[in-house]
């Protein structure tokens, strides 16, 4: 007795399959990542020397996210974010910009609710001025 198989239906307008969506740490600081990134002022995430944002595209391609951290529960997340500002930009304004651009994408890209943004500014690009000739060594 052969039977055509019953074409499978859509599920009705309003209700969704059962199942369950997980939004891992390392997706949440890479969106976090592009995020701070983008803001006027960010030289650069993290800090020692592979600090360019060629750099973070590359180690944001490879699992890695330079200069950020996420911590995710089941509906919640926080990130730590470390940078490089661009001399010039009060630092914390530059601070502020960059956690209300984070909390938006994150909150935007993932649904999780955002419950805190750290931001730590480890250091200040100054254009001309190189790390291994700090001025105080200068004659």
């Amino acid at each position: 007795m052969d039977q055509e198989p019953t074409p499978a239906r859509p599920a009705a307008p309003g209700h969704l399959p059962a199942g369950s969506t997980s939004v891992t740490p390392t997706a949440v600081a890479k969106v976090a990542a592009v995020a701070a990134s983008a803001v006027r002022g960010v030289h650069a995430l993290g800090t020692g020397a592979p600090r360019a944002f060629g750099a973070l595209r590359e180690a944001v391609a490879h699992g890695a996210v330079p200069g950020v951290a996420a911590e995710v529960g089941t509906t919640q997340a926080a990130v730590d974010i470390v940078l490089t500002a661009e001399f010039g930009r009060p630092l914390y304004d530059l601070a502020d910009d960059v956690r209300a651009a984070v909390h938006d994408a994150v909150e935007h890209q993932t649904g999780l609710q955002v419950i805190e943004v750290n931001v730590e500014v480890a250091d200040v690009h100054v254009p001309g001025l190189h790390a291994e000739h700090p001025a105080a060594e200068q004659p």
